[in-house]
């Protein structure tokens, strides 16, 4: 009796394990080690990224030619809309990754309320979908009056692209619930291929737009509906690829369940409005001020985001493998390690990234969307990069916080860097334009990484015991190493 009791019990911990992770009882389940999770994950994201990045490198080669110049600046202008509808979505795929990634390790009692988890954040991303469709109405009838240097006739180009690319916005917030849900289950090459195919068949639909010479509003239109694909996408995917879907319709809304996801979204909201002043103001002000140079920063910028983007495609398994290791207490001692080790291994990187960019940007900008963008392009490129990476050195940290859910402590430096960045662009740009504006950033960025160090280290005993010995072993000393060549190539690159 006991054996055959035993041997029941076996068989009903494998069920709710293939409950979980979406495969049925009859499947085999391998235990893998988180190490080998995250590498495999970290590959899935890394060629995600890569498809990413080619997307939002061959969009602006595929337009840049076919617009005006002034067309240009406002299609990068009118971009910024989901950058500012996506911050009604309060970083809701992040947390229902967590939530999910906790539930699926806490056992079978865990396991069972992943229903629950999915029907309480699709009831916040309905209300912002709601909220958001204000705010586009909002940005739409106010947004073009903010850069007066655009020509009368292009207004209303300008706000039925808005409008468009609002409309897009709205539907992605919708996606991210699914999203969260795979990358909770560390399934991540389901929603990263699903993103891939909506991305490549958004360029495609652009780039025959263009062949077919149509003008800029029908080019938001075509993509915005193939961007807008990514919600019904990513819905399919799930209804077919979790057996315990059906469940999620008819779950009890949990009140306690969505508020705590809401409290944890809260935290990231100001994360993510200090980070729109970090990442989508500079772009504002340069079209507020130096309206001409809006099309060159924009490319600058999304070269920025684009090589830097890669680093967070390879990281992104780190918030579930630390939220895993956290969840069980034999585990949590290790994080201090895996920081310290992913901290150092990012500054490398970047700083080697930075230099590669410096010495091979005119060749990058030539290739990609012609010698006549190196000169008025190249330096905002090189400061925007050194800029990214440098902010982007508190990756690890800032993604194992909110694993953790210690992100609460690290609010005040995320705004004093938002703030900084602001006032600097703004300072700077008045005086010499939008080169001005990206050094801005780059200040900004200076301010965040010292503030991460200096102001949050000493307050997260659970990932930093050892405050000082992280912050030299992997941040003071690679800088130390490469800043006097960081100093030669950018002197090299402004005169």
């Amino acid at each position: 009796m006991r054996a055959g009791g035993r041997a029941s019990e076996s068989h009903q911990t494998l069920q709710r394990r293939n409950f979980a992770l979406g495969k049925n009882a009859t499947g085999r389940v391998f235990s893998v080690s988180l190490r080998r999770r995250w590498l495999g994950n970290s590959l899935v994201n890394m060629t995600g990224g890569l498809a990413t990045a080619g997307v939002n490198v061959l969009l602006p080669a595929v337009v840049v030619h076919h617009l005006t110049a002034e067309s240009f600046s406002v299609w990068n202008l009118a971009l910024q809309m989901a950058v500012y509808v996506n911050l009604l979505s309060m970083g809701l795929q992040t947390a229902t990754a967590r939530a999910v990634a906790h539930a699926a390790e806490a056992g079978p009692s865990g396991q069972t309320r992943l229903p629950v988890i999915v029907h309480a954040a699709r009831s916040i991303a309905q209300g912002a979908s709601g909220v958001a469709v204000l705010m586009v109405a909002l940005l739409v009838a106010f947004y073009p009056l903010m850069f007066p240097s655009v020509s009368p006739g292009m207004v209303s180009d300008f706000r039925f692209t808005l409008a468009l690319f609002g409309a897009a916005a709205v539907t992605q917030i919708m996606a991210q619930v699914d999203m969260g849900v795979f990358q909770g289950l560390h399934r991540n090459s389901v929603f990263v291929g699903t993103q891939m195919l909506v991305r490549l068949l958004t360029v495609f639909a652009v780039w025959l737009a263009v062949q077919l010479q149509q003008p800029m509003v029908i080019l938001a239109a075509v993509m915005a509906a193939a961007t807008a694909l990514l919600w019904p996408a990513m819905r399919t995917v799930f209804v077919r690829g979790l057996p315990w879907a059906s469940e999620v319709a008819t779950a009890v809304l949990d009140r306690a369940c969505r508020r705590d996801l809401l409290h944890y979204c809260g935290s990231l909201s100001v994360w993510s409005v200090c980070m729109l002043l970090v990442n989508s103001a500079g772009i504002v002000l340069v079209g507020r001020m130096d309206f001409v140079m809006a099309g060159p920063y924009a490319i600058a910028m999304t070269a920025a985001t684009v090589l830097v983007g890669l680093l967070g495609a390879v990281l992104s398994p780190l918030m579930t493998t630390a939220a895993a290791l956290n969840a069980n207490p034999e585990t949590r001692s290790q994080l201090p390690a895996l920081l310290t080790r992913s901290t150092l291994g990012v500054a490398v990187g970047l700083n080697l990234l930075a230099l590669f960019v410096n010495v091979l940007h005119p060749w990058i900008l030539s290739l990609w969307v012609g010698e006549s963008f190196v000169s008025s392009t190249g330096p905002l490129l090189v400061v925007l990069v050194m800029a990214h990476c440098l902010r982007n050195i508190g990756a690890p940290y800032a993604l194992m916080l909110l694993a953790t859910g210690l992100h609460k402590r690290a609010l005040i430096s995320a705004v004093f860097e938002g703030v900084a960045n602001l006032l600097a662009s703004i300072v700077m740009g008045f005086y010499w334009g939008a080169l001005g504006v990206a050094f801005g950033s780059l200040l900004g960025s200076l301010v965040g990484i010292v503030g991460m160090f200096a102001m949050n280290a000493h307050r997260t005993p659970e990932l930093t015991p050892q405050p000082v010995r992280i912050t030299f072993f992997a941040f003071v000393g690679p800088m130390l190493v490469f800043a006097p060549l960081h100093y030669v190539a950018l002197e090299r690159v402004l005169n």
